[in-house]
C-alpha cells in the first residue's frame, strides 16, 4: 500500500496538471545550483512554477490526469517540469533563452494542446506567438477594416461639406417674377390689324 506522503504528492502534481497550460520536461543533471535557481527565479516572472518530480510519482499523476502513456519516454532521468500558467509559450521562450547560457540544460519534450512533443519539436514551440502577440495581430486585423470605414466615411462627410458648402457660396440669380411670353410668342399672338381698304 502507497504511503499518505506519495498520494499527496500524485495529488498535488494533479492539480497542477489541470490548471497548466502546457508542460515543458527538462534535464538538470549537470546544471550548477545557482543556474537552476536563476532558471526558477526567470520563470517565476511569468508565473511559471517549476518542479523537480520523481518519474514514477509524475507519470502516474500525468497518465491518470488524461496525458498519453508515451510520456513515459521523457521521464527517465533527473526530471523537472514547468507548469505554465496562462502562456503556454512563454516559458519556452524562457527556457531556450537560458539555454544559451546554461548549455548543460537539456529539454526532454513538451506537452501542449493535448500533443505531446519530443525535444527536437521544442525550437518549433519556443517559436510560435504568445497570446499577448496573438492578441495584438487580432487587433491588428480587426482593425484594417474598421480604420477603413470610417476613413471612407470621414471622406463621404468631407465632400458633403464640400459640396454644400459650393452650393452656398455659388451667386444667387433672381427667378423670373411672372413667365413673360418670349419676345416672338407675343408678336404672333398679337391680334391683327384691319386692313386698310
Amino acid at each position: 500500500m502507497p504511503k499518505q506522503v506519495k498520494i499527496d504528492e500524485v495529488t498535488g502534481l494533479k492539480e497542477r496538471i489541470s490548471r497548466a497550460s502546457a508542460l515543458y520536461f527538462f534535464d538538470f543533471t549537470k546544471l550548477p545550483a545557482n543556474d537552476f535557481n536563476s532558471l526558477r527565479r526567470k520563470l517565476g516572472e511569468s508565473k511559471v512554477k517549476v518542479r523537480v518530480v520523481k518519474n514514477r510519482l509524475a507519470l502516474r499523476a500525468l497518465t491518470e490526469s488524461g496525458v498519453p502513456a508515451d510520456i513515459e519516454k521523457l521521464l527517465t532521468g533527473p526530471t523537472s517540469v514547468v507548469f505554465a500558467a496562462d502562456d503556454p509559450v512563454a516559458p519556452a521562450r524562457t527556457i531556450r533563452e537560458q539555454m544559451k547560457k546554461m548549455t548543460a540544460l537539456k529539454v526532454k519534450g513538451a506537452y501542449l494542446d493535448r500533443v505531446l512533443y519530443p525535444a527536437n519539436k521544442f525550437d518549433f514551440i519556443a517559436g510560435l506567438p504568445t497570446k499577448n502577440e496573438l492578441r495584438g495581430e487580432v487587433v491588428a486585423v480587426l482593425q484594417g477594416p474598421i480604420y477603413a470605414l470610417v476613413a471612407t466615411l470621414d471622406g463621404l462627410l468631407s465632400e458633403l461639406v464640400w459640396v454644400l458648402d459650393q452650393v452656398k457660396d455659388r451667386p444667387r440669380t433672381e427667378a423670373p417674377a411672372a413667365e413673360a411670353p418670349a419676345p416672338e410668342a407675343a408678336a404672333t399672338a398679337a391680334p391683327e390689324a384691319p386692313a386698310a381698304a
